[in-house]
This record gives C-alpha cells, structure tokens and sequence, in this order.
C-alpha cells in the first residue's frame, strides 16, 4: 500500500474530516485522543503530534481550552496545508523539515494501523525515533491481537510484544487496554505511555 495515495485519496473523497484520517467518525478519533493526552497534563508543553493530518489533535486541544505549543508532522503535503490554514498559530511540516528539534511530549494516533512489508519494525523504529526527541513522554496506539476479528488490511500487534518493546527504551511504560473506542465493543486497541526517567 502507497501510503501517502491512500491518505490523499481519501482526503479527495471525504474532505477534512475523521474519516478522512481514517477514522469511523469524530467522535472516535477524539476518544483517542482523550487517551493518549491523559498521559499527562499538557498546558503549556511542547508537543509533537506525529501523523497529524489536518491537525485534528490541534482542534481538540484547543476545544478544551488546552494551551500547547504543536507541531505537526505528516508525509502528505496536502494534509499540512489545511492544518497550517486552521491552525496558523501551529506549525506543520514534513518530517525531514524537523532538524534536530526536541518535544515535551509526541503523540501517535493511528499511525500504526495499515498493513504494510513490515509493520513490527515501522512501528518499533518510529517509537524509538519519538522517544529520543522528547524529554518528558510518548503516547500511541495499536490495534489488538485481543480481537474476535482481524481485517486483513490492518495490523495488530500483541499488547504484551509492544510493552516488551517499549521497556527496552525505558522502564517507566503505562498500557491501557481498558477503554471503549465505541460504546458497548469490547476494546480492540490499546495506548502505550513512554515516560522519559525523572
């Protein structure tokens, strides 16, 4: 799967919205969110959202009356040009444009999801990268093996694989597997918590 086609595809088809991130709906896409930044209290931090599309993280944030200082990286240039007209107080760039810039925290929300050569790696390598620019923590999601059904076009990964992967970078990890994307289906992702060492 091309990547950046899938993502501008679907930006042509259903404009600025979840689904074109391929979310469900907004309300799904934003109880992602609710988890990811309860990693910690945000206002004020620099925060690095990676994947962030059209900045609908930046939206969220700003719903809540949550001060941050965003950047947002993405692969699709089209995706940054409506972040950057919504969120002109934002910055969004590719991530080549980054340099050597460090975070208070990154954020990871769905990135991770579409099948590709090799999934493990992407994902392990991605993490590894995010963690060394920030200084106080990461969060991101995964798809569960814990599933009654696996679409063959996504990936899932076993909880306990990416715990175990994140404990090699440091040995302050938080997995949530407890929250509902959708109300009354069993839990079908969970968030991983990177905390850099106090």
């Amino acid at each position: 799967m091309d990547i950046q086609e899938h993502y501008r595809q679907r930006l042509e088809q259903f404009g600025d919205t979840a689904e074109a991130a391929q979310y469900s709906d907004r309300a799904s896409q934003e109880k992602r969110y609710a988890i990811l930044t309860e990693i910690a209290p945000l206002e004020g931090c620099r925060i690095l959202d990676f994947g962030s599309g059209t900045g609908h993280l930046a939206t969220y944030l700003k719903s809540r009356q949550i001060n941050v200082d965003y950047t947002g990286i993405d692969i699709v240039p089209e995706l940054l040009g409506y972040g950057r007209s919504k969120h002109p107080e934002h910055r969004f760039m590719l991530w080549e444009e980054l340099a050597d810039e460090t975070f208070d925290y990154a954020f990871v929300s769905g990135v991770f999801n579409n099948r590709m050569d090799d999934n493990r790696t992407f994902y392990q390598n991605t993490v590894s990268q995010l963690f060394s620019r920030v200084t106080k923590g990461l969060a991101f999601n995964l798809m569960s093996t814990y599933v009654d059904y696996q679409d063959d076009e996504l990936f899932y990964e076993a909880p306990e694989a990416a715990f175990s992967y994140v404990k090699q970078l440091t040995p302050t990890v938080t997995l949530r597997h407890d929250y509902q994307v959708k109300q009354g289906v069993i839990p079908f992702e969970y968030a991983v918590y990177a905390y850099k060492q106090p």
